[in-house]
């Protein structure tokens, strides 16, 4: 019996990765409008930063719902935004590994804030990701960069309670979590259309329902699905 053309289509899904990866920040699925309304204010300047002694952007929320998407997004976003020009001068990645602490962290923010940014804003831009594994006495230290007016700071975190106090007090909050379950039906839909299987939305949504806001679960469950209906359809096992 010859295997179907539906079966290895959700085998190579599995194997090559997530197509539907956002590429702009009208792609992002947020879980509540408050959320996306902040982060319409950020990129169209309504809400001003740095500004008050608020120069980063704390995305927080369960794995997977596209923290670490949306904050290499941010930056190119913003800058065309401010400046209608494109960044000169890309994003500074810190992806922080457990234990780091205060003089690794400072030190390489210190040797970029004592260059000029080639920027039209001026502005150096940092995403910081997974910030909760920072020791606390960096997290504490981190306070003090942020009182810069010559950079915007974007931090991740799927542990939001295990951040400095002092810290999430200069950030602006942005939470991340799971949308309802309708909301990810497009995508589902589209990603179902890629194997060849034509899977109903009451197939879907428990499946989006068991993926908890996660991207990359909802993509591999899905395809799953796919693959398991191909199975059941034609006798492959």
């Amino acid at each position: 019996m010859s295997i179907p053309q539906s079966y290895l289509k959700g085998l190579q899904m599995l194997t090559k990765g997530n197509n539907h990866e956002p590429q702009t920040i009208d792609d992002i699925i947020f879980g509540n409008s408050e959320s996306k309304l902040r982060i319409q204010d950020i990129v169209t300047g309504a809400e001003e930063i740095p500004y008050c002694g608020k120069s980063a952007i704390l995305l927080y929320g369960v794995f997977g719902t596209g923290k670490t998407t949306l904050a290499n997004l941010l930056p190119h976003t913003i800058e065309k935004s401010k400046t209608g020009c494109e960044l000169a001068w890309e994003q500074e990645l810190i992806a922080c590994q457990q234990g780091f602490n205060g003089p690794q962290v400072m030190g390489f923010i210190d040797s970029i804030l004592s260059k000029s940014s080639l920027n039209a804003s001026g502005l150096h831009y940092f995403v910081i990701d997974e910030v909760d594994n920072l020791t606390k006495l960096a997290q504490q230290s981190l306070k003090s960069a942020f009182n810069t007016t010559r950079a915007i700071f974007i931090l991740t975190t799927n542990n939001v309670s295990q951040l400095d106090k002092g810290m999430l007090d200069r950030c602006i909050l942005i939470e991340m979590n799971a949308a309802a379950p309708n909301a990810y039906l497009e995508i589902a839909r589209s990603i179902a259309i890629e194997t060849g299987e034509q899977l109903s939305d009451e197939e879907l949504l428990p499946t989006i329902k068991g993926a908890n806001g996660s991207l990359r679960n909802l993509f591999h469950n899905v395809a799953r699905l796919a693959r398991r209906k191909a199975q059941e359809i034609n006798g492959v096992f």
